[in-house]
């Protein structure tokens, strides 16, 4: 599957994805938001439909314009951060410097130039070098790797971080990212026909922040019944599973790390990474 199918992929998905929690809650929200959907799906549609070039990154736009809309207007008055917090930004900044020094050393495809600049590979992982389950989180394979993941790191983050405070936040990142890729050098390693893998970027952590907001929206719910806490359950629900599909879809992305990120944020956020306002 080529790049341009994987962006048209990608933006579908979150878009039918949001459909679903759109009809699930619509007595909660402006019609407006739903017709704005429609219409963002119904462009992506078109253009792949008349088969327009660079239909990928043409729905990629018309994603972010989408989600742009609806953060800048669905959440007027609403409770919360609007813009991403202090330590989400450092990280999203953190992620882009680092890319650029791979730009700079010409390491954003070539395997044996990823390794040298800190990517996971399991060979070297098992002579010791386990710093490379932290630089590795922050090496991408190339600028749509790069964007995927800041995006949902932009998104995701500052709820998380307002939860937790900066300090814990930055470090359940960390946790969430290591857990996730210890899990994927587990399966490739000791599964029956064992393989050498090479592991980089932010998913694992990212799904690792998808795993710990469930597991407060979780405790919420449990704890008051909230409709607020059901739909951000519902919603990070909605996350895992699109992400498995486009996993599934997708060969070239590691599901393992993926799931592996999102149930250590899980398990953090029901036990040792407790909101800070609890």
């Amino acid at each position: 599957m080529d790049l341009d199918h994987i962006l048209f992929l990608a933006a579908t998905l979150n878009l039918i994805g949001d459909l679903y929690q759109i009809l699930k809650f619509k007595g909660l929200l402006p019609r407006w938001i739903l017709a704005s959907n429609l219409l963002a799906l119904s462009c992506c549609g078109l253009i792949k439909w008349l088969r327009v070039e660079n239909a990928g990154f043409i729905s990629i736009v018309i994603l972010v314009a989408y989600v742009g809309v609806i953060k800048l207007f669905g959440r007027k008055g609403a409770p919360g951060p609007k813009a991403p917090s202090p330590a989400t930004k450092i990280l999203i900044a953190t992620n882009i410097a680092m890319f650029l020094f791979q730009v700079s050393q010409n390491a954003t495809e070539d395997p044996d130039r990823l390794i040298a600049v800190g990517a996971l590979f399991s060979p070297l992982l098992q002579e010791g070098e386990w710093w490379r389950l932290v630089t590795a989180q922050f090496i991408h394979l190339g600028v749509a790797h790069l964007f995927f993941n800041m995006m949902g790191l932009w998104f995701l983050g500052p709820m998380v971080e307002r939860l937790l405070g900066s300090f814990r936040f930055i470090l359940g990142y960390l946790i969430c990212g290591v857990g996730g890729m210890l899990v994927a050098w587990a399966v490739a390693e000791f599964s029956p026909t064992p393989t050498y893998i090479i592991l980089m970027g932010a998913s694992a952590s990212v799904l690792g922040l998808v795993g710990l907001q469930a597991a407060f929206a979780l405790q919420v719910f449990r704890a008051t019944g909230s409709i607020g806490a059901k739909a951000q359950l519902s919603s990070m629900a909605q996350i895992i599973a699109l992400q498995a599909v486009f996993d599934w879809m997708v060969p070239q992305v590691s599901s393992t790390a993926h799931v592996g990120g999102a149930v250590v944020g899980f398990i953090l956020g029901m036990s040792a990474l407790k909101p800070k306002m609890w």
